[in-house]
């Protein structure tokens, strides 16, 4: 196939590709770095949380989705990154592996971050507004399929024409301008379905909150918290996405687009991996950076926005029981033996001379004691007032009484 002007290779690079494929080089590599950086980081925790784990239970969704978003901006990152070639080249070479690799990520990349970021807005839905969270064997179905349909829509051009569907596209690599009917319903078709998509389901639930907020039913400090991220996150995403998909769609209307505009809207969408890194990172980071593996809450108190604590409650939680493992995956001990335990007791003694206004409960559960059947029985008590808790003076009790037969 005879490739026209604007398909063919291009070389040497005019000025405005020299300088302008720097910008989009440079954001490239800092998504590529960014966006690997925390997929091998979730990688790490969520082997070592499912090998030291003793009880096995579904990973949270919603990092989940957040992970496999990570993968799509990789992608994504590549094919600009990949830009670094044209510019040691002086030249954008057509029908050579890199042009072609080039074209694929491209066309993968873009669509595998709509689909994620929709589904992610999806799933935010189900978990604030209906408070539904759907079952594990669905939630990978879906997973599944949004990979599968990315990967058969990138692959089909390349099945029904071969080396030549991709090629140089104006400011780089991608589909052929000959094939402007599978730019569109390949590619941005889709994008454009699920950018609107998104839009319109983080503006539900944000007026959702609002009633709810206004009503009473939902604590304003609460919706403060989460209302801002309704915006941001569809804002951030369609303020990178739209530039580039609007003017590959005002060109196959037949209108000329100079390689300065394309090198701008390349830059933008070109951030896209490490923005999403910054976005979700901070404002859903007890979902990220959690400890341990996370719970499989999403709702609103998941939330966090500009330092804020979302739904999480001053003070600390101390938990006596089954033994689990640190943040290295390193076994933590239990309580066994009865030294232990009165160790345990005595570190809670003096709590009633500690004034304070927020009710303090502190459960200790049952423990056994190895396979001697004794067991150890917990009391929850609450304490809203320096008042000597009843456990507390049962203890000393029981202190004063070994002391008399010492």
């Amino acid at each position: 196939m005879k490739l026209d002007a604007e398909s063919s290779t291009l070389s040497p690079l005019p000025g405005v590709l020299s300088h302008g494929l720097v910008a989009v080089s440079t954001f490239g590599l800092l998504s590529f770095f960014c966006s690997t950086s925390l997929f091998f980081y979730l990688t790490y925790k969520l082997l070592v949380w499912h090998r030291y784990a003793r009880v096995k239970t579904p990973t949270n969704q919603f990092l989940l989705l957040i992970y496999n978003l990570l993968l799509a901006d990789i992608q994504q990152a590549c094919a600009f990154l990949l830009n670094i070639g044209a510019l040691q080249n002086n030249a954008i070479i057509v029908r050579t592996p890199l042009c072609f690799a080039q074209g694929w990520f491209v066309s993968i990349g873009d669509l595998a971050s709509s689909v994620f970021i929709c589904m992610i807005a999806i799933h935010t839905f189900f978990g604030v507004v209906k408070n539904y969270r759907p079952p594990t064997g669905a939630f990978y179905c879906c997973v599944f399929a949004g990979w599968a349909f990315v990967y058969v829509m990138g692959a089909i051009g390349p099945i029904l024409h071969g080396k030549d569907f991709y090629v140089r596209a104006a400011a780089w690599c991608w589909i052929n301008n000959a094939y402007s009917s599978e730019r569109l319903w390949f590619h941005y078709f889709w994008i454009f379905v699920a950018m609107f998509s998104t839009i319109i389901i983080y503006s539900i639930i944000y007026i959702w909150l609002r009633t709810k907020s206004h009503k009473g039913d939902i604590s304003k400090k609460t919706v403060h918290g989460a209302t801002p991220l309704m915006i941001l996150y569809p804002l951030i995403y369609t303020v990178c996405t739209a530039p580039l998909a609007s003017l590959r769609i005002y060109a196959l209307a037949g209108h000329s687009v100079s390689l300065g505009y394309f090198c701008m809207a390349g830059t933008m969408i070109a951030c896209n991996g490490w923005l999403d890194v910054l976005l979700y990172a901070s404002t859903r980071s007890d979902i990220v950076f959690a400890e341990g593996p996370p719970s499989e809450e999403t709702g609103l108190e998941t939330f966090v926005f500009m330092g804020g604590s979302g739904g999480r409650k001053m003070g600390n939680t101390t938990s006596l029981g089954q033994p689990g493992y640190d943040r290295n995956g390193s076994q933590l001990g239990s309580l066994r033996t009865p030294s232990q335990e009165s160790e345990s007791r005595e570190r809670l003694y003096g709590l009633n001379q500690i004034g304070m206004k927020a009710e303090v409960t502190v459960s200790v559960a049952s423990i056994e004691d190895g396979g001697t059947g004794r067991s150890t029985m917990g009391t929850e008590t609450s304490v809203s007032s320096p008042v000597t808790p009843t456990w507390d003076r049962r203890s000393r009790r029981s202190q004063e009484s070994r002391g008399s037969i010492v």
